[in-house]
């Protein structure tokens, strides 16, 4: 079993002890009544400059801590300011050390003007729920370890809440999985089975994407120049956390780099 394998198992039996406590039926009736009015994902995205969705992550299988001392709050209010398109909230906590308490902080301090995704491992209906209980605008579906039929259904069980999806790929066989109705297409460079990052990847799968999309490049990008490069190629923006989560300030080097991007 890949590292990928073992989050995902690890995940549906997190998700099964959440059953227990609260029926899918339950919260799926809690998340269909939801009162705040979701934002659009994809048109943040796509309508600010470099389309930079800044994440929030604590730490990673691969790289252990990176930044544990942090309130989700004030970081995800940093980037907003700073000027990123959207936020992307870890809520896994075994193998990442986030949480859903995690998103809901950070919904509660940006207000109801800036997009978060939640960004974990969704296997279930059940999580799509829970995202849109905790603040989300948008989920995300990861190919490698989804069936076409799982990502049909998860992407239109979202939709039924108001929330957008983000498809990501990491090979061209996976490309296979996207429908019309995805909202966003990203390319992650790392390959989570092993985590091993390569920036190749995203230059590899530019021109095999749907034509039309929406398309992020995820993980990995670190400086401007790169931006450039992957921008030429198609892409409307692009999912950074490592690079920043590892300075003492994120929310300052974003700043850094969208003043090396002007």
């Amino acid at each position: 079993m890949n590292k990928l394998e073992e989050i995902a198992a690890h995940k549906r039996v997190e998700v099964a002890a959440q059953k227990q406590l609260l029926s899918m039926d339950a919260i799926d009736s809690l998340a269909q009544l939801a009162p705040r009015a979701t934002l659009s994902f994809r048109d943040a995205i796509r309508d600010t400059p470099w389309g930079i969705i800044a994440e929030h992550k604590r730490r990673s299988p691969s790289k252990g801590e990176i930044h544990q001392s942090i309130d989700a709050g004030e970081i995800v209010r940093g980037y907003r300011d700073a000027g990123a398109a959207a936020s992307s909230v870890l809520t896994d906590t075994p193998y990442f050390g986030g949480s859903l308490i995690d998103l809901a902080v950070a919904r509660n301090a940006v207000g109801e003007t800036y997009p978060l995704l939640r960004k974990d491992f969704t296997v279930d209906r059940y999580q799509i729920a829970q995202a849109r209980l905790a603040g989300a605008d948008a989920i995300l579906l990861i190919a490698a370890i989804l069936s076409p039929e799982e990502v049909r259904d998860f992407t239109r069980y979202a939709h039924s809440l108001d929330l957008q999806v983000l498809l990501e790929m990491h090979s061209p066989e996976e490309i296979g999985h996207y429908l019309p109705e995805i909202d966003v297409v990203g390319v992650n460079n790392r390959d989570l089975r092993r985590f091993v990052t390569d920036l190749d990847i995203s230059r590899q799968l530019a021109s095999l994407l749907p034509a039309g999309a929406v398309k992020i490049s995820e993980s990995g990008i670190r400086g401007a120049q790169e931006m450039r490069q992957l921008s030429a190629l198609g892409y409307d923006g692009f999912l950074i956390g490592e690079s920043f989560m590892a300075n003492p300030n994120p929310p300052e080097a974003l700043k850094s780099l969208l003043n090396e991007l002007q």
